[in-house]
């Protein structure tokens, strides 16, 4: 982009923005001093837009929370001047930091909360594509692409440690002192691994599907989505103390909060190209289904394809994100009982993960 145009572009989304306030009672948070160029209010969100491969065009989207504005210009380049990347894959918040992952830039963004960026710690070549991370204490923990997972101290931004799983790593979760990781090895490989984050020294195994992808706890209860032998997306739960995979059903994205999994299933004929889409959530306590959950939602959502689910840890309330694949993605917003609320754009292509702050 132009200086000219960037110049440009900033005006525009500083002059939309100008009815972005704070909504807390805490009066001591001010955007201002740390660093913003966008005024912003203390119940703000942040989408990372992954962009495609090799296009470099990974882009960050803020809304505010609670009023549903929403700033319509690449937040990353207007913070910091330049583009973010190449397929942003993860976004982390830890405290007063956020981490941002970068697989094919192979990086790490360390940022302040309203987007700024603070540090980029380039990624070793022998680990290769960063993927997805977890923060644990001090560490932040991430799998990367060569087969391992990589111990990153979040003060220094370096490596301090890395344990062998299996070749193309995915998501990864923390519960119990342990890390649990997808190995999916692009169809080669049907196992999750487990490394005590004590000795972090080697890995042990459980085999749950071919292609394993992504990984969730909740409440003490472990579940594994993945691709399949056949790209039908199975999902179900993962019993850490039998070694035992049950396999509950169809899903391929999915966000959890008190003890409810919320599920998106997006199927597409490759031959028409058509997708058919559905939601559900689903009791882990009960083991309960509830396909009629989501209501009011426009007709169109049910012919997207789905590329994310994120629910506001705040309010309960759960977005559901679309694409095409080539142009900017869409954010279905649906309250804490599952109906509609709105429907909004985001700034980028993929809309894969919501961040939200107070």
């Amino acid at each position: 982009m132009k200086l000219r145009s960037l110049f440009l572009a900033v005006l525009s989304g500083l002059a939309i923005t100008a009815g972005f306030t704070s909504c807390s009672d805490d009066d001591d948070w001010d955007w201002s001093k740390e660093g913003s160029k966008v005024e912003m209010s203390e119940s703000r969100a942040f989408i990372i837009n992954e962009g495609s491969m090799n296009k470099n065009n990974a882009t960050m989207t803020y809304f505010d929370w609670q009023t549903n504005q929403v700033y319509n210009q690449d937040l990353f380049i207007t913070q910091n001047g330049t583009m973010m990347g190449d397929v942003a894959q993860d976004i982390i918040v830890d405290g007063k930091d956020m981490y941002v992952i970068m697989s094919g830039s192979k990086c790490i963004y360390k940022m302040n909360t309203v987007g700024v960026s603070e540090s980029r710690m380039s990624i070793p070549n022998d680990l290769s594509d960063p993927r997805y991370g977890v923060i644990d204490g001090n560490y932040l923990y991430v799998t990367c692409y060569a087969g391992y997972v990589a111990k990153i101290n979040k003060k220094t931004m370096s490596v301090e440690g890395k344990v062998e799983i299996g070749k193309l790593p995915e998501y990864i979760v923390k519960y119990n002192g342990k890390l649990y990781c997808t190995c999916s090895g692009w169809g080669a490989d049907k196992r999750v691994a487990v490394i005590d984050l004590k000795s972090f020294d080697k890995a042990s195994y459980f085999d749950v599907m071919d292609n394993p992808d992504r990984i969730i706890e909740v409440d003490g209860h472990i579940f594994v989505q993945g691709y399949g032998a056949y790209y039908t997306y199975p999902w179900g739960e993962l019993n850490v103390s039998t070694g035992k995979f049950n396999e509950l059903g169809n899903c391929s994205s999915w966000a959890a909060y008190k003890g409810t999994l919320y599920l998106a299933y997006s199927a597409t004929d490759w031959s028409t190209y058509e997708t058919n889409t559905t939601l559900s959530a689903y009791n882990v306590k009960t083991g309960a289904m509830n396909n009629s959950f989501f209501k009011g939602a426009p007709a169109e959502l049910g012919s997207s394809s789905v590329y994310g689910v994120s629910v506001n840890d705040k309010t309960g309330d759960i977005y559901v994100m679309t694409t095409d694949f080539v142009s900017n993605g869409q954010v279905y917003h649906f309250d804490s009982n599952g109906s509609f609320v709105n429907k909004f754009g985001t700034t980028g292509v993929n809309p894969r993960k919501i961040v939200f702050l107070d």
